[in-house]
């Protein structure tokens, strides 16, 4: 029987467990930046007091000629109210959330919309996803969600709120078009009677007309007269 007779490995000391009194390493620290980026928004959300921007406004400054920095700030605005209400976007610096959503405030979506797209697809179906737990890249699932609702040349479809506001539109319109249908029947209906009133009511006096009116006695002596008449004719002919 051969046996092995090649050098046992040695086994691999552990390390020496730190001495008395003294600190195990520290954990590794996220970079500055990402720490930085968290500070900046908790502070931000932390005086929070009231909306930073208005859920279903446009995301654009309110004042005519507005310059490049007033863009950047109320977008910035937008972000942290964003974040405000998705917590898993508060693993994504603000300026990513903004450039992620940048297309689409420009297409005029509000912040209410892009909420509404963290939840619901196009097609009006929730995800069964709670949006909450479990998202490993907070970053490609927000430009997942809202890449569902871009279309193929990149870009946004038209918004949720202006979905809502089209369809209650076309109801309106096809009510208005309906009531208008039903009073032009009735229309029709009502002039029909009236034409039909006044046909029979012409024919009734056209019959009064025609017959003789005049008073009894005068017609039966008119009837007598005319049959002596008609007597004395035939005895002429005899």
């Amino acid at each position: 029987m051969e046996t092995d007779t090649g050098p046992v490995p040695r086994e691999e000391a552990a390390p020496p467990p730190p001495a008395r009194g003294e600190r195990p390493p520290p954990a590794p620290r996220p970079s500055a930046g990402a720490a930085a980026q968290r500070r900046e928004v908790q502070a931000a959300l932390g005086r929070r007091t009231a909306p930073l921007w208005p859920a279903h406004a446009a995301v654009r400054p309110t004042t005519a000629g507005a310059t490049r920095q007033d863009w950047r700030r109320v977008y910035r605005l937008a972000g942290w109210e964003l974040q405000h209400h998705a917590l898993v976007l508060r693993g994504i610096t603000t300026a990513y959330v903004v450039a992620v959503a940048e297309a689409h405030f420009e297409a005029e979506w509000s912040i209410a919309n892009v909420l509404h797209a963290l939840d619901w697809t196009p097609e009006g179906v929730r995800y069964a996803h709670d949006a909450v737990t479990g998202i490993e890249n907070p970053g490609a699932w927000f430009a997942a969600r809202l890449r569902a609702w871009t279309h193929q040349d990149g870009t946004p479809m038209r918004s949720p709120g202006r979905r809502q506001m089209a369809e209650v539109e076309q109801r309106r319109a096809e009510a208005v078009a309906a009531a208008r249908r039903h009073a032009a029947r009735s229309t029709q209906q009502q002039t029909a009677g009236v034409e039909a009133g006044a046909a029979g009511a012409t024919g009734h006096s056209q019959g009064e007309t025609d017959r003789d009116r005049r008073p009894f006695r005068v017609r039966w002596a008119d009837q007598i007269a005319a049959g002596r008449a008609e007597a004395s004719r035939v005895a002429e002919d005899r």
